[in-house]
C-alpha cells in the first residue's frame, strides 16, 4: 500500500535533481529524493559553466540570470574554477563581438581569444556528494510513475504530495516528454589544464571532451568508439597545439529539451532537459521551481 512520505518526491539524483532537492530542503519542504545512482550523466568529470557556447558564439538564454544563480549557489558546497578561454580566430572575433553587444556578461579581448571570466568550470563528484549529504535518499530503480506516486522496481511505491521529476536521458521514457539524445564522451588526460580553454572541443581539468555524433530520437547506453578518440585528439591538437596523453575515457547521453526546462506535468513539475548546460542552468531553474512551489 502506498504511504504519503515526504512533501515532495525528486526523482532523479543528477544535478538537476540535487540542486532542487537541496534548495527545497533548505527552504523547510520535506523531500525525499528517488534514484537508482548517483549522477549518472552529471558525473561528467569537470563540466563548464559556459555562458557563450559553440563555434558560433551563441549567447545561452537567460546567461546572465544562470551566472548570477550558479555562482550564488556552487561555492557553498564545493570549488569553482573561474574564467574560461575561448581561442575564437580573428576572422570570427567581429561576429563575437556583436553577439555579446549589450549583454552583461564580464568578458575581454586578449591576443589569444575571448576571455570570460565569469564563466568556469569545477569537479562534479565532490558536488554532488556534497549536495546529496544530509538528504533523505532511496537508491531504488523507478517502474513508473502515475501522478504523485512512484512505482518502485522492487515493488515498493512512494506517494508525495508533489513529484519533482528531475531525470535525465535513461528515465526519460518515464516522463513520456519526448526531446533529443545526443552521446558524447570525454578523455581523462594525465595532463591537469588548470586554465579551461574551449573551442570545438574543450579541456578543464583532466579532461578533454566534446561532441560530435548526431541526436537520437530515443536513450541507448553509449560507448566511446576509436573515431570519436580521434575527433577529440584532432580538436585537442587544434585548440592546444598537441595531442594530450590520456589514461581513460567517460561516455554518456544528454537530454535535452530545446528550452523547456520546467514545465507542469500530472502530479508535479518536470525539471531537465539541460542537454550539455545542466550545470550551467540548475540553480537558476531551481529557483524557479522553489518560487512555484
Amino acid at each position: 500500500m502506498s504511504q504519503p512520505v515526504a512533501e515532495v518526491i525528486v526523482l532523479g539524483a543528477g544535478i538537476a535533481g540535487l540542486t532542487a532537492a537541496r534548495l527545497l530542503h533548505e527552504a523547510g519542504h520535506r523531500v525525499r529524493v528517488v534514484s537508482r545512482e548517483l549522477g549518472d550523466a552529471s558525473r561528467v568529470p569537470e563540466p563548464l559553466l559556459n555562458p557563450v557556447r559553440g563555434k558560433r558564439g551563441s549567447v545561452a538564454p537567460e546567461a546572465e540570470e544562470a551566472l548570477e544563480a550558479l555562482w550564488g549557489f556552487y561555492p557553498r558546497f564545493a570549488p569553482v574554477r573561474r574564467g574560461i578561454l575561448r581561442p575564437v580566430p580573428r576572422p570570427e572575433r567581429e561576429a563575437w563581438r556583436a553577439r555579446l553587444e549589450g549583454r552583461s556578461i564580464p568578458h575581454r579581448w586578449l591576443e589569444e581569444g575571448l576571455y570570460l571570466q565569469s564563466a568556469g568550470w569545477l569537479e562534479s563528484t565532490p558536488l554532488l556528494h556534497r549536495l546529496a549529504e544530509g538528504l533523505d535518499i532511496v537508491w531504488a530503480g523507478v517502474e513508473r510513475f502515475e501522478g504523485n506516486t512512484l512505482w518502485l522496481e522492487d515493488g515498493r511505491s512512494l506517494t508525495g504530495e508533489v513529484l519533482v521529476y528531475a531525470g535525465g536521458a535513461s528515465g526519460a521514457h518515464l516522463a513520456g516528454l519526448g526531446g533529443r539524445f545526443t552521446p558524447g564522451s570525454v578523455l581523462i588526460t594525465r595532463e591537469h589544464f588548470k586554465q579551461a580553454r574551449s573551442y570545438g572541443v574543450y579541456v578543464a581539468g583532466h579532461s578533454l571532451g566534446g561532441s560530435y555524433l548526431p541526436h537520437r530520437e530515443r536513450y541507448s547506453p553509449h560507448q566511446i568508439q576509436p573515431q570519436e578518440v580521434e575527433w577529440l585528439l584532432s580538436g585537442a591538437e587544434q585548440l592546444l597545439g598537441y595531442r594530450p596523453e590520456w589514461r581513460s575515457s567517460w561516455s554518456s547521453v544528454r537530454y535535452r529539451l530545446d528550452g523547456d526546462y520546467l514545465k507542469e506535468i500530472p502530479g508535479g513539475y518536470a525539471i531537465t532537459g539541460f542537454g550539455s548546460a545542466a550545470y550551467f542552468y540548475a540553480p537558476l531553474y531551481a529557483r524557479r521551481l522553489l518560487a512555484r512551489l
